[in-house]
């Protein structure tokens, strides 16, 4: 690929990138890496490190030769342990973060930085989700070509992105005077073992991780106050989520504000869990539902609560967030605003 360059339309604006620039990945893991140590006033020897990436798709050779998560024993090294990489498809981030949940409840780990990095604005991606029928082309209005729920979806769009956050227990983060953004109250993850890219059509695999996020944060359904959908803008992705959240909260769906980021962002896979943890943290801290970028008229099979045309404010103190990914990984956490009882 030496030598390529790519033209991409990012809201009806051509820009120009050369996937020839080997290190877009470990620059984007760095730079996120150090924002969020800074914020949290930790070091790397302090913390254990879970990462999540793709494959380097700007290595040369052939494909069987690139190595998955090329940048992470690079970025890994300095940090305490464990020192863990997950791989879990477009889910990899909601796990990483729901391992690293797992580890300091069970008192394995006291803080980590957890985190993830995508870099799929390549050939290799573009490409390969365009012979799937995954990716939206040929739509009347180019400048919001990724309609999650909506009516005329027609697939993603495709984002480079990372994201960090600093998870540590709360005994740990009162001990050294910190100010949590919010806590993880919860995290569940299934596999369908379905179909390698498309869910069953009643999703009963994202069901199936949503009760058990349930269950882990110890709350019922009509708890939750908002959700963060995976929400990718496929035909039958969409419609699967949308059956799915109607069947766990069955009694609260009519009134449960839906929204998905990926219209706004494209779809960052590896490092979209991540991203949208924070997208769903900052809903408990600030009570803020943002709108679903692209969405206007919602699909028949994709009845809900949707947030469409402007953010809504609302009382949102706990927000589930889900990731599903290709092969049937599925996962969901729970977040909720901190200190929510006396807010």
């Amino acid at each position: 690929m030496s030598g390529l360059g790519i033209s991409v339309t990012t809201g009806g604006e051509s820009s120009f990138f050369a996937p020839s620039e080997r290190q877009r990945d470990e620059r984007m893991a760095s730079k996120v890496i150090e924002d969020a140590l800074l914020e949290a006033g930790l070091s790397r020897s302090k913390l254990g490190f879970y990462w999540t990436c793709g494959l380097d798709t700007f290595g040369s050779g052939a494909i069987e030769e690139r190595r998955a998560g090329s940048c992470f024993h690079e970025i890994a090294r300095p940090f305490h342990r464990p020192r863990r990489m997950i791989a879990m498809a477009c889910a990899s981030g909601s796990s990483a973060l729901g391992c690293a949940f797992e580890d300091i409840r069970s008192g394995r780990v006291h803080a980590c930085l957890v985190g993830g990095s995508s870099i799929m604005l390549s050939p290799f991606y573009l490409i390969g989700f365009a012979s799937l029928g995954a990716i939206a082309v040929d739509q009347e209005d180019n400048a919001r070509p990724c309609r999650p729920f909506d009516s005329s979806r027609r697939g993603f769009s495709l984002g480079d992105g990372a994201g960090a956050i600093v998870v540590e227990s709360l005994a740990h983060a009162e001990a050294r005077g910190a100010r949590p953004i919010a806590e993880i109250l919860g995290f569940g993850a299934s596999q369908d073992a379905f179909d390698l890219s498309r869910p069953p059509e009643r999703g009963e695999g994202a069901i199936l991780a949503m009760r058990r996020a349930l269950d882990s944060a110890q709350i019922s359904a009509d708890e939750v106050d908002a959700i963060n959908a995976h929400g990718t803008a496929t035909l039958v992705g969409d419609a699967a989520e949308a059956a799915a959240i109607r069947s766990v909260f069955e009694d609260s769906w009519q009134n449960l504000p839906v929204s998905s980021v990926k219209g706004a962002i494209g779809h960052t896979m590896a490092a979209a869990g991540i991203l949208e943890a924070i997208v769903a943290m900052e809903t408990c801290s600030t009570g803020l539902v943002p709108a679903t970028f692209g969405l206007q008229n919602s699909d028949l099979d994709c009845e809900l609560d949707h947030v469409i045309g402007e953010a809504r404010h609302s009382e949102a103190t706990i927000v589930l967030s889900n990731s599903f990914g290709m092969g049937g990984q599925n996962a969901s956490l729970i977040f909720a605003r901190m200190n929510r009882a006396s807010a």
